[in-house]
């Protein structure tokens, strides 16, 4: 599943990125990596982006990068 797919509210783990080295590399800068358990807090209307925390942290992401992380649920 992808996280774009999920619903707010929802805690899913990371599982990988279908995703070019760049992208890659600022999901980890921001620790999204895998193992790590997200929470969907807000999923902006009109393609906008996705609020996520971790670890404490709110984390903004827009729905291009978001379709590339690969996540199950918890």
């Amino acid at each position: 599943m992808r996280l774009i797919d999920c619903e707010v509210f929802q805690e899913v783990r990371v599982v990988g990125f279908d995703a070019g080295c760049r992208s890659k590399e600022r999901l980890l800068q921001l620790g999204i990596i895998p193992g790590a358990i997200l929470k969907i807090k807000r999923l902006a209307p009109f393609s906008g982006p996705l609020i996520v925390s971790i670890e404490g942290s709110d984390v903004v992401l827009g729905r291009g990068i978001a379709k590339k992380i690969i996540v199950e649920k918890v």
